[in-house]
């Protein structure tokens, strides 16, 4: 997130250490542990988005190379031990909090808000585009394996012919074994994501519900806060329709990979046929 949050461009400075009340009441947990966040200096030294920074390609690589599936590529989408609200979930509320703002009269400076809702818009559309290029390569990936191992399964009598010869039916176990390693890691990542993906979603539509109220409620708004308006409503529609589309992308990709893990299993079951075979 931006190094400063909505919370310190409000002109609300409580005479307390009570957190600001949030407009959607939804959000007030994800916001506090925001603003706790930022006034601790957690993760400041540190570049969480160092591995989503990285091309399509390169995330895919690592995450198939990792001796252990790990969420590294994940960056700062992965949520961490011990905290409560998804990051997008956080980021969400910061940008409600900041229409909040604008809408009440409470910031301090509106070029800083207006800077900081940037901010968190591009966030929350790289979130999307990146999700999106490594759903798209997997699919790719996947597609292409289904359909090179087809080919053989469809001549089966003459694979089954060529599975009678012992390093042929070694290779394919061990081909078989990297396959299954492939779909094993693809799977958990695209899980994941998915949650991600759900989270994301969940928050939007809480935003779409906070900016159809803020709507009748900020009738004397400026032009310049009439256009900020409108664009947060085109982003909330854009995003829901990016989370819907990611959440489709996830089921295809689900059927390939039960296609391709199908596959598998049947040369699997081919070449033991053929190793008892010729132990007769």
């Amino acid at each position: 997130m931006a190094e400063e949050d909505m919370e310190t461009t409000s002109e609300s400075d409580s005479m307390d250490d009570a957190p600001p009340v949030h407009p959607v009441p939804t959000m007030q947990g994800a916001f506090e542990e925001s603003m706790a966040e930022t006034m601790n200096g957690e993760n400041e030294d540190e570049d969480p988005d160092r591995y989503s920074k990285v091309d399509s390609v390169t995330r895919r690589k690592m995450l198939l190379e990792q001796e252990h599936y790990e969420r590294t590529v994940a960056g700062r989408w992965k949520q961490k031990p011990g905290e409560r609200f998804h990051p997008l979930w956080k980021l969400v509320a910061q940008i409600s909090f900041g229409m909040h703002l604008l809408q009440q009269g409470l910031a301090k400076s509106d070029e800083e808000v207006l800077k900081i809702l940037q901010t968190h818009v591009d966030e929350v559309d790289g979130f999307l585009e990146r999700t999106t290029e490594d759903f798209d390569l997997a699919q790719g990936d996947i597609n292409e394996r289904v359909r090179c191992l087809k080919l053989p399964l469809e001549h089966g009598q003459v694979f089954d012919q060529m599975l009678a010869e012992r390093p042929f039916r070694v290779a394919i176990v061990e081909g078989n074994e990297k396959i299954e390693h492939i779909i094993d890691r693809t799977a958990a990542t695209m899980n994941d994501a998915l949650k991600d993906v759900q989270k994301g979603l969940d928050a939007t539509r809480e935003l779409a519900k906070y900016m159809t109220r803020v709507d009748k409620m900020w009738e004397d708004r400026t032009e310049e806060h009439d256009s900020v308006y409108l664009a947060m409503i085109g982003n909330t529609e854009g995003w829901t329709r990016a989370f819907l589309t990611l959440q489709s992308k996830g089921g295809h990709l689900r059927k390939a990979l039960v296609q391709l893990g199908g596959i598998v299993a049947e040369m699997q079951r081919r070449a033991g046929a053929a190793s008892r075979k010729n132990l007769v």
